[in-house]
């Protein structure tokens, strides 16, 4: 195995047969320098193979088949693991996952009764719908996030290992939610709306009901990211638009029912692009 990624020695390095849950232990007596090599024995069939630099950068080779005769496996920024980092704290698998709306996580902290100190991660940001592995001694952990606008989410009793080895951040973990700040219409199903944009404060809200003239109309409401506010609706088809701070529009298509209560995370994915000029010509 060969050290081709440039100007940063490998600190360690793992390799376990594919469906084994622990990783085994550091194959490195040294670090590896760059350009230099190492001969190692590797399990027959598929294994995986998982290294760290100096930088706490994580490599991942996942599958790899061992043919009968001698390979070379090169280890270079081909294999980084920039869209799902690892962080190696012990030797099972642990996968987080950002499940929320518009919010990255910024901090990870996990605590455990047999770490002499709490972990803490926040060396990268995990955005939504992404994840990250963190390699754990066996216990039971207790897990806090941070996200980008500093609300904290919890987790108790973790098994590591475990079947699933997942788990997902939700909105429903969060401590001490903040209720919404008020409350608009008349009718008899609720829509809860959430600014999920973390650099956005919503100023306007519009609902418009299809082939009827009833709606709602906001402005000046100063909704700040992580803030909501529940509309009464009758059920039907409406037609919501949110604007921010910049003028930019946000629009989504949504169906109320009669009873109960419908989420809508006001999320970047609702953008309205404009693509016109000004009246005035361009500015």
């Amino acid at each position: 195995m060969i050290n081709e990624v440039r100007d940063l020695e490998i600190v360690s390095l793992y390799v376990w047969g594919a469906g084994h849950k622990s990783k085994g232990d550091n194959r490195l007596h040294s670090s590896l320098q760059p350009d230099s090599s190492v001969t190692l024995s590797l399990p027959s069939g598929n294994c995986n193979i998982l290294a760290f630099d100096e930088l706490g950068n994580s490599y991942g080779i996942a599958g790899n088949y061992q043919k009968n005769a001698p390979d070379t496996i090169t280890v270079d920024l081909e294999y980084l693991t920039s869209g799902r980092p690892n962080a190696d704290y012990g030797h099972y698998m642990l996968n987080l996952t950002n499940s929320l709306h518009g919010f990255a996580l910024d901090t990870l902290m996990l605590s455990s009764k047999q770490l002499i100190e709490d972990i803490i991660i926040d060396d990268f940001r995990i955005f939504p719908g992404a994840s990250t592995i963190i390699w754990l001694d066996k216990g039971i952990y207790s897990i806090n996030v941070v996200d980008q606008i500093g609300r904290i989410y919890s987790a108790d009793y973790i098994t590591v290992p475990s079947d699933s080895c997942v788990v997902s951040i939700i909105s429903t973990m969060i401590i001490n939610p903040q209720p919404p700040v008020g409350i608009t219409g008349n009718g008899s199903g609720s829509l809860f709306i959430e600014n999920c944009l973390p650099m956005s404060v919503i100023t306007e809200m519009q609902i418009i009901a299809q082939n009827v003239s009833d709606g709602i109309f906001l402005d000046s409401i100063a909704l700040q990211p992580g803030a909501s506010i529940i509309a009464k609706l009758n059920p039907g088809n409406y037609s919501v638009t949110a604007t921010d701070e910049f003028g930019a529009e946000y629009n989504i298509s949504i169906e109320q029912q009669d009873t109960g209560t419908l989420r809508l995370p006001i999320v970047n994915e609702y953008l309205h692009y404009d693509f016109s000029f000004p009246k005035n010509g361009l500015e």
